[in-house]
């Protein structure tokens, strides 16, 4: 739909399975999405590796482009040559990251530790964020160039157990790309972050009970978070200020789920004229 609710349309059909999770293409002509449909080895390690599929944004031409043993977390080049993913190494029990074409060719191993999830380019293209862990399950915000070269861990959460209850994970870059909006905390105790794309002058952005992610910093400076109140099925939107001031709730985005993508520059669309 338009940022301002209008024009609100539904693109895949799932029958009985489930899609979500969508990247747009840089032209505004596509997306990819994660769906438990297509053609795809069971993922006997519990990832969460499923189809990636593309589409047209009027609903035509879907074609599933992961590789066989599955993808998830895919998001587009703003470029639009690639698409990063999370995926399977041979014979590997954890995720890592890989790049590959928008029509499931050329798919490329990244290099990433093993647990690499979410990644997010940079508006130029040249880096990317992601979270990763070394097998405890507490996720710490990596950063690398898009070659996979200059790895580089920017949070250090403390280790909390059980495994998997928190830590760090990957959010949003700034429209100039200096900055990184990220979550911090433990299960339903989330908060938004944001430091440098260098890891340094971190500083929280909110402060309320729930569960609140970064999905998207737009042009205009505001963040759009995410924000579970105890066990909501899906998230209430809002808006706010790096600095934490102008928070705004965002309605027309109310019964979606979580995560959104926001295009922020596209062609408008024929059907809203």
């Amino acid at each position: 739909m338009n940022a301002n609710g209008a024009c609100r349309h539904r693109v895949t059909r799932s029958g009985t399975g489930h899609d979500f999770d969508p990247s747009w293409a840089p032209d505004g002509t596509r997306l990819v999405f994660r769906t438990s449909r297509g053609h795809y080895q069971p993922d006997v390690y519990g990832n969460g590796l499923e189809g990636l599929f593309v589409v047209n944004v009027d609903g035509s031409h879907e074609r599933e482009i992961q590789p066989l043993t599955g993808g998830m977390s895919a998001d587009w080049s703003p470029r639009g040559d690639k698409i990063a993913f999370s995926g399977l190494r041979s014979g590997r029990r954890y995720d890592t990251l890989f790049l590959m074409n928008p029509d499931g060719s050329g798919a490329h191993d990244l290099g990433t530790l093993r647990g690499s999830e979410g990644a997010v380019w940079s508006p130029d293209a040249s880096h990317i964020q992601y979270g990763a862990h070394n097998g405890d399950g507490n996720w710490a915000v990596w950063t690398m160039r898009s070659d996979g070269s200059e790895q580089r861990q920017l949070t250090h959460p403390r280790l909390v157990l059980p495994a998997g209850s928190g830590g760090t994970n990957p959010g949003a870059w700034s429209p100039d790309g200096t900055r990184i909006a990220y979550s911090s905390g433990q299960f339903r105790g989330r908060e938004v972050w944001i430091m440098n794309a260098d890891g340094t002058r971190k500083r929280r952005v909110t402060r309320w009970p729930g569960a609140d992610g970064p999905v998207a910093w737009l042009p205009n400076g505001r963040i759009v978070f995410s924000h579970f109140r105890r066990d909501e099925p899906v998230p209430r939107f809002y808006w706010i200020k790096p600095n934490g001031t102008g928070i705004r709730s965002l309605p027309l985005l109310n019964g979606a789920g979580d995560p959104i993508e926001w295009l922020p520059h596209a062609a408008p669309d024929p059907r809203c004229s």
